[in-house]
């Protein structure tokens, strides 16, 4: 799942930061982004992903890790806390241009279909973006809606569809509603040792920073340890946005065993931009996300 998009002015360029469940995101572009697909088809049904993956997990005796994949309980509900910073220089004089964004929202799944949630209500306890210290509330920022899988997919809670600008920033926090999250979908069926690569998560954890804004170059994610009942993975990412920005970060992203849910992102490196025209000095980026659940939820439909 992915968030809400806003833009931090940084030099010439500017900075896109959003966040989705299974998300933060983050794009960087002062162009638009392309079309959103639909959450689901616009028919009826739902599409499902099926899961067929065994639902336990647990290290391994040989040092490595196997996730679970369990389908979606109704009742579940967690939080997600998304920090997003750059900076860039400010001219001959040595200054330096900072950019902040800040988003807090709670998750309740109120329906389940298949392995994935349906229909959940997001609360936004705080989304806001910042510019030289000044902070500015997005058109979100304390507010609640309902996300479904059929259309409208973002709702206010007395069920009227939320105004366009809404919605957009909305589903960059769930393009997947109705699916599995992309990083449980790539992460293996079976045991992954570890030094093992498993480049594909890279690519789910772009989608996470930004559902629509970045096409990844190059990527990489390597399972360095077990933490626990985590697994940690070393994660580098070279993007690029159509607007001629590029982007090159590395960190870490920390995976639930159990459920393949992703509970921690931290990156960092810089961003710039290419393409004809006067060049501006590099950027610098830095992105935490952390999921902390609050309740589990129950099986069923």
């Amino acid at each position: 799942m992915a968030v809400q998009v806003t833009i931090l002015r940084v030099g010439k360029g500017a900075l896109r930061v959003g966040q989705v469940l299974a998300g933060v995101t983050v794009a960087v572009g002062a162009c638009s982004s392309p079309p959103r697909p639909p959450v689901v088809a616009t028919s009826p049904e739902l599409v499902i992903s099926p899961l067929v993956r065994d639902a336990g997990a647990s290290p391994l005796a040989g040092g490595g890790a196997r996730f679970g994949h369990p389908p979606a309980t109704v009742g579940a509900t967690w939080l997600v806390e998304l920090r997003a910073t750059s900076r860039s220089p400010d001219g001959p004089a040595g200054g330096e241009q900072v950019s902040l964004y800040e988003s807090t929202y709670r998750v309740d799944v109120l329906a389940v279909a298949g392995p994935a949630p349906s229909r959940v209500r997001l609360r936004f306890l705080r989304n806001v973006h910042s510019y030289q210290e000044r902070a500015t509330p997005s058109v979100i920022d304390g507010k609640e809606y309902v996300v479904d899988a059929r259309s409208p997919h973002v709702r206010d809670l007395l069920e009227a569809a939320a105004p366009p600008a809404e919605s957009e920033r909305v589903l960059d926090i769930f393009p997947d509603l109705g699916t599995r999250a992309r990083i449980d979908e790539v992460l293996p069926d079976d045991e992954l040792a570890l030094g093992a690569r498993h480049d594909d998560l890279a690519g789910a954890i772009l989608r996470v920073i930004h559902p629509r804004a970045w096409a990844l170059r190059a990527g990489s994610a390597t399972l360095a340890r077990l933490d626990g009942d985590h697994a940690v993975f070393k994660v580098s990412l070279d993007a690029a946005s159509e607007s001629g920005l590029r982007m090159e970060v590395e960190g870490e992203a920390r995976v639930r065993l159990r459920d393949a849910r992703l509970s921690e992102l931290v990156l960092a490196g810089r961003y710039e931009r290419s393409g004809p025209g006067t060049p501006e000095a590099p950027g610098t980026f830095e992105l935490r996300r952390k999921i902390t659940s609050e309740g589990e939820g129950r099986s069923g439909r």
